[in-house]
């Protein structure tokens, strides 16, 4: 990344790239029902950091995960979603959705995304297939 590229330059850059590659990756994922944006998979990111961390959580309850919290404050945690898998000693397939700024929202919809995929039809999820996932939120 160049030195002397402006924030904002690279912030749209960034959200440029993950909606190309989630809509490359993603395209057969249904968005929400209620979505009302167009295209519908926006509908996968948050506004803000709550509502993220609560849809994260309903989505790894629904996809079958130990959902664990690390508490950093009163209204900030870590939260990490395991989906066990039909291995003793599976592979891991860690996601972290961000740890700042504005890939957290990218990393976010995607998490989402993949846990509603994974809901939705359990023999796509990596565990059916003996690989734990990890999704740290």
């Amino acid at each position: 990344i160049p030195q002397a590229m402006p924030r904002t330059v690279l912030a749209r850059t960034v959200l440029a790239l993950a909606a190309a590659a989630f809509a490359v990756l993603y395209t057969t994922l249904e968005a929400p029902a209620s979505c009302p944006h167009d295209p519908p998979e926006s509908c996968f990111f948050s506004e803000a950091y709550a509502p993220a961390r609560a849809r994260f959580r309903e989505a790894a309850a629904l996809a079958g995960a130990t959902l664990h919290q690390l508490n950093i404050t009163a209204d900030l945690t870590i939260d990490v979603a395991v989906i066990p898998a039909n291995a003793a000693t599976p592979p891991t397939l860690v996601h972290m959705s961000g740890t700042h700024g504005v890939e957290a929202h990218a990393g976010s919809a995607v998490q989402l995304a993949l846990l509603k995929r994974w809901a939705d039809a359990p023999a796509d999820a990596p565990s059916s297939r003996g690989v734990r996932v990890v999704l740290v939120h």
